[in-house]
């Protein structure tokens, strides 16, 4: 009996040890992210974005049918965008001999074992800065010259972040003008899409011609396509993905949209959320759904086409005005994209900066280091709130805190959007009606009516009955106009009646008229 009274007590106390222990890390963390909210200005961030326009190249191969095409970045030697002459340029992939440009013992080859096959066109090679006997671009690009190559494509090997390319500088002493054909980067991930171009399903390696690569393909300059940088595991960039025409006529809408954050405008239905942590800023949704016009349809196919996310499950863009009043500041304070109280689960949250200046986003509790994402007009601000390899970003229990962010505080008036990627796609009925009801003044209605689904419901099935709600409400009005119709109709009908027997009336009267003066005469 005493050893398993021993035992159970010595569990209980180790239960008791346990539970104190995770209470003192949970404090101690609350702590640190309160002191990291205090001190946002004072962190040491990654800045972002390091990518320009004049870097941006697209390689691209395929027909009319199917076109496939993979983001680069041009280096700072060789030509550069604006001698897109030089520049563009259509050739066969080829890969190098030795990849890396370094031999067995790790050091730099004067040509490549391959430079008869590699001549006339597009040496591939690799380079991963985590090797050792890693070489620079610069010596990569004059191996790819002494073996008569017509452009280089190098290949970042970054396990850490499989999306990354940057733009390859000159070795220092060196001005890179004996490079004169063109020089660009892609990802691990564009890589690996290169060289699967011409695999199919079921096909064997003794099959596979050209390691997987296209026959021919395609280097011209990105211009104002849209072009990506690559920032954390979950988070992305997309520049210009917007255009200066998309980004101005937004801020009109959002100007006559908007209102104070100091006003009641934190609605479930709209998405306002946070509004408590908003300082001297507007908030308001655009409603468009299915309604939108030519421009808004243009931005989802083109956001659908750039992310991969299906346009069902975007919401309604939510706009929001950092409004830079005379001696004050406007700022957001640390936040998540949690929408759990309305039911919905949000994947990705898509934030687009309509002007070149105002604040910066910063991820303070980034994973490696806090990311500062300064303002360009047009550029997106991507960030999941689920692991893209489909874990949770953070600890089951407890807010995202890898995703908490804020906005910095400005005194400029200063304009942006965001767009949230539920995991459920929105019903076409809600597309329809809430935007329907928004333009005939009924928003605060529908507003009214969701929150007591909610109430009523809870956050699981609140939403679902709403929809419900949406496809009764139209038949309604269906209806209701018909009823009106065919009573206008009727209306119409029995005033002709009445008219005619009136008609008809007259007319036997002035008949019985006639008959009487003709009996008289």
């Amino acid at each position: 009996v005493y050893p398993f009274l021993w035992l159970k007590e010595t569990r209980y106390l180790c239960l008791r040890m346990n539970s104190f222990l995770r209470s003192l890390v949970f404090f101690v963390g609350v702590v640190a992210t309160t002191a990291k909210q205090k001190s946002l200005e004072e962190l040491d961030y990654r800045i972002y974005p390091r990518r320009t326009q004049e870097e941006a190249a697209v390689l691209e191969w395929g027909n009319s049918a199917i076109i496939s095409a993979l983001d680069a970045s041009i280096a700072k030697f060789g030509p550069q965008a604006d001698q897109a002459a030089l520049l563009e340029v259509e050739c066969m992939p080829v890969l190098a001999d030795p990849m890396t440009g370094t031999d067995k013992q790790g050091e730099k080859v004067e040509k490549l074992d391959n430079a008869e096959e590699i001549h006339g066109n597009m040496a591939v090679m690799t380079m991963n800065k985590a090797s050792q006997s890693v070489i620079s671009g610069y010596q990569m690009a004059k191996i790819a010259k002494a073996s008569g190559a017509a452009a280089l494509l190098i290949v970042n090997i970054d396990q850490h972040q499989l999306d990354d390319i940057y733009r390859l500088e000159v070795d220092e002493g060196e001005s890179g003008d004996d490079i004169d054909f063109p020089v660009v980067m892609i990802s691990y991930n564009s890589a690996n899409v290169l060289t699967t171009a011409t695999v199919t399903e079921g096909m064997s390696e003794k099959d596979i011609v050209n390691h997987g690569m296209p026959d021919r393909i395609r280097l011209y300059v990105g211009g104002d396509r849209p072009f990506f940088e690559d920032v954390d595991r979950t988070m992305y960039l997309i520049h210009n993905l917007l255009t200066d025409e998309e980004c101005d006529a937004l801020k009109e809408k959002a100007g006559a949209t908007v209102k104070s954050t100091t006003d009641e405008v934190s609605f479930l239905l709209d998405r306002t959320l946070h509004t408590e942590k908003m300082i001297n800023m507007k908030t308001g949704t655009l409603h468009q759904g299915m309604w939108q016009s030519p421009m808004g349809k243009g931005i989802e196919e083109r956001l659908e086409q750039v992310t991969g996310f299906p346009k069902e499950h975007y919401t309604d863009f939510v706009a929001d005005v950092f409004d830079g009043a005379p001696g004050t500041k406007s700022y957001w304070l640390p936040h998540y994209s949690d929408q759990s109280d309305i039911g919905a689960e949000v994947l990705t949250t898509i934030s687009i900066y309509l002007d070149d200046s105002g604040p910066p986003i910063v991820f303070p509790s980034a994973r490696k280091q806090p990311i500062k994402i300064q303002p360009r007009k047009g550029m997106a601000v991507v960030h999941h709130e689920v692991d893209p390899v489909g874990e949770d970003v953070d600890d089951e229990e407890g807010p995202p805190y890898n995703s908490i962010h804020a906005m910095m505080p400005t005194e400029q008036t200063t304009f942006m959007v965001r767009k949230y990627v539920l995991a459920k796609p929105l019903s076409n009925a809600r597309r329809f009606v809430v935007p329907l009801f928004g333009m005939v003044g009924g928003a605060a209605l529908l507003r009214w009516l969701y929150e007591k689904m909610i109430a009523q419901f809870g956050a699981s099935s609140g939403p679902d009955y709403f929809d419900k709600l949406c496809i009764f409400v139209p038949l309604v009005i269906i209806f209701a106009i018909a009823q009106y119709v065919v009573e206008q109709m009727n209306k119409g009908s029995s005033k002709s009646s009445d008219e005619d027997k009136e008609k008809k009336g007259k007319a036997k009267k002035k008949e019985s008229g006639r008959s009487k003066r003709s009996k008289k005469d």
